[in-house]
């Protein structure tokens, strides 16, 4: 495999990380995220991130489409690559990648990020429907998309109660077969 160029987007606790992350294992792609991507770019303006912050809340910066620019220019400079999260929203118009959304039960989302950020489940409740909005409103304004339209994506897996490792070898085969 010459390259791997795989866009994982879903919803929060469906388990993008924990797929991301089984997908550089067995391919030795590298992965992105948002707060990777962000913490790239500080560091290479020479700023702090405090002094970044404040150009973001005096509205010299639109963070967003920072992200999204920096997020191509990441990517496109990996032969092997997955961009997961919210970052992987920035690739839903682009067609040099292979598209996942990774969807669950609501409760099922709940008990995973409950259990990883070490909440309560009501508070993963809030984080779940504020994401969900976030990203829905990210991709209206963006593309004047819906993000969970599945015609988006090249793959749509529902992961309640699945195997993390094996969603991670089927999105590695979809690739293969369909790419």
């Amino acid at each position: 495999m010459l390259t791997l160029k795989i866009a994982l987007a879903g919803q929060l606790g469906a388990g993008c990380t924990e797929v991301a992350e089984a997908i550089a294992r067995e391919t030795g792609a590298k992965v992105y995220n948002s707060e990777s991507i962000l913490k790239r770019l500080v560091v290479e303006r020479g700023e702090s991130f405090a002094g970044f912050q404040e150009h973001i809340r005096s509205g010299e910066v639109n963070l967003d489409r920072i992200l999204e620019s920096y997020t191509y220019e990441v990517a496109n400079a990996e032969s092997k690559v997955v961009i997961e999260g919210r970052s992987a929203l920035f690739f839903l118009p682009r067609r040099n990648f292979f598209k996942v959304l990774l969807v669950a039960d609501k409760r099922y989302r709940a008990e995973h990020i409950a259990k990883v950020r070490g909440i309560s489940l009501s508070e993963a409740m809030a984080d779940i429907e504020a994401s969900d909005e976030e990203r829905e409103a990210l991709v209206r304004r963006f593309y004047k998309l819906n993000w969970l339209d599945p015609c988006l994506y090249h793959l749509v897996i529902n992961t309640t109660g699945l195997d993390m490792v094996k969603v991670a070898k089927l999105v590695i085969e979809a690739h293969n077969i369909m790419l």
